[in-house]
């Protein structure tokens, strides 16, 4: 089974947690070549890496705070973050595939009091107008998706409905 995954823009090994931070801009071929040695390097890891939690019992900001350090981060849920934890400037994306609502829904399962100031993201755009309308049916296909083991996503159509959101 394939152990080696990119976790917060660094390749990551998931039965170690053992990390190599990609320079970028790096060409493809290089890029591969630093792939290919890191799966061997982690090609015997012993599963000893778990998912971080955080502490459901500290403070909202505690636990945002808990996630930017240790949480599963992409460009659309550093949004999220930036815009629930109350900044003013900061780069708006949104996700696009269920790959990008993960990590959206993984910083809710860590500050679960964020779902009910979703609405905060609608004026940054009219795709998180749409995406925050459409937030619990989300939910529900990624749950579906997880509990099948993705098998069924394309019968689930997650994909194609967050397009259609876009």
């Amino acid at each position: 089974m394939e152990h080696t995954t990119f976790r917060n823009v660094k390749l990551f090994c998931l039965n170690c947690g053992g990390e190599f931070n990609l320079p970028y801009p790096i060409p493809v071929d290089q890029m591969t070549k630093k792939i290919e040695a890191f799966n061997l390097l982690h090609k015997d890891c012993e599963k000893t890496w778990v998912e971080p939690e955080a502490d459901q019992s500290k403070d909202v900001k505690e636990k945002a705070m808990w996630w930017i350090a240790n949480g599963e981060t992409g460009m659309s849920s550093k949004t999220m973050w930036n815009c629930l934890i109350g900044n003013k400037d900061f780069p708006v994306n949104h996700p696009y595939d269920p790959d990008d609502f993960s990590r959206c829904y993984k910083l809710l399962q860590v500050v679960p009091e964020w779902k009910t100031e979703l609405h905060k993201l609608k004026p940054l755009s009219k795709t998180w107008n749409n995406l925050v309308e459409n937030w619990d049916k989300l939910t529900d296909m990624f749950e579906e998706n997880r509990r099948t083991d993705w098998k069924n996503s394309k019968k689930i159509g997650m994909y194609e409905f967050m397009q259609t959101l876009i």
